[in-house]
């Protein structure tokens, strides 16, 4: 018999496997991490199944981070199931809407079939996911493109962010949302790979960034580039994502890369597929949906 339990800290060790390793420290610490919710379904004691969610904008909003079923157990309703007990949770914790990111593979014509029973809206392209190796990469010349000539740029690395920048950068936010959400340099901070993660001050004030994130042991994801959106035509953006391919080249143990690119920058997505795409191993479509959840 399948039982369905809220996972709170005492038995999170046994669904590690359960879900991508990006997401295992958090699962381990998830009784002091207040924003995810984890959700198991377990078989005679033993972990089927688990979905995860983050609260999101003062919990009003939370994303679906992964729903996983061993394939001995598929077929049975498992994820239907798991999606449904994580929809009645977050209901029952005043959440409005539900998101969920995905990447297509040999189990999306089955999920995309429960959003569908489910009432989701259709999906949406999102991300560009593109993977590589720095020894392929820095064949590319517009890896030579690391300097800013002008001195008023410094790129500095992003651990040396001062406790006042990281204010102003967020109260700048909260009052003209000068930055996309999905480019916050201030998700995943349990992740942060601070080899490469750089930012760019234009007269001594933070204007852009490079966040990168340890993923796997040797797989460094680059997940945010931006450059305010004044300072964009004068090609600050591609010295900063130069300089942290140079950096991780330099480290030969890092050797996988994974380059995340919104599907609405256009600019980048004509950069990826100009410069970047003759070095790439892969290049893959995210997509997205979401469900407004009824009070």
């Amino acid at each position: 018999m399948y039982e369905f339990v809220v996972l709170d800290g005492t038995n999170t060790f046994q669904y590690d496997r359960l879900t991508y390793p990006t997401f295992r420290p958090r699962l381990r610490t998830i009784k002091q991490d207040h924003s995810l919710v984890a959700i198991g379904v377990h078989f005679e004691q033993t972990p089927v199944g688990l979905i995860l969610a983050e609260f999101l904008q003062h919990e009003s909003i939370a994303e679906i981070l992964s729903v996983f079923v061993v394939p001995e157990h598929r077929g049975q309703g498992l994820g239907k199931a798991l999606l449904t007990e994580m929809e009645r949770y977050l209901r029952q914790h005043n959440c409005s809407k539900m998101h969920l990111v995905y990447i297509p593979n040999s189990t999306t014509s089955a999920l995309e079939k429960i959003l569908h029973q489910q009432e989701w809206h259709s999906p949406q392209p999102r991300m560009l996911i593109c993977t590589g190796t720095p020894d392929a990469i820095e064949k590319a010349s517009w890896l030579k493109l690391d300097a800013i000539a002008d001195s008023n740029y410094t790129m500095f690395p992003w651990v040396e962010l001062t406790l006042q920048e990281r204010q102003d950068i967020l109260t700048q936010q909260a009052e003209s949302g000068w930055y996309p959400d999905i480019l916050s340099p201030f998700k995943e901070e349990a992740i942060l790979e601070p080899l490469n993660s750089l930012g760019l001050r234009y007269q001594n004030q933070v204007v852009g960034w490079m966040i990168t994130h340890c993923i796997a042991p040797d797989t460094i994801r680059y997940t945010s580039l931006f450059v305010k959106k004044e300072l964009q035509s004068v090609g600050r953006a591609i010295p900063l994502l130069a300089t942290a391919i140079n950096i991780h080249v330099q480290h030969r143990k890092l050797h996988q890369a994974v380059f995340t690119v919104d599907m609405n920058n256009e600019p980048m997505i004509k950069f990826v597929q100009r410069r970047l795409a003759p070095y790439l191993v892969s290049i893959r479509q995210s997509m997205q949906t979401y469900k407004v959840l009824q009070a």
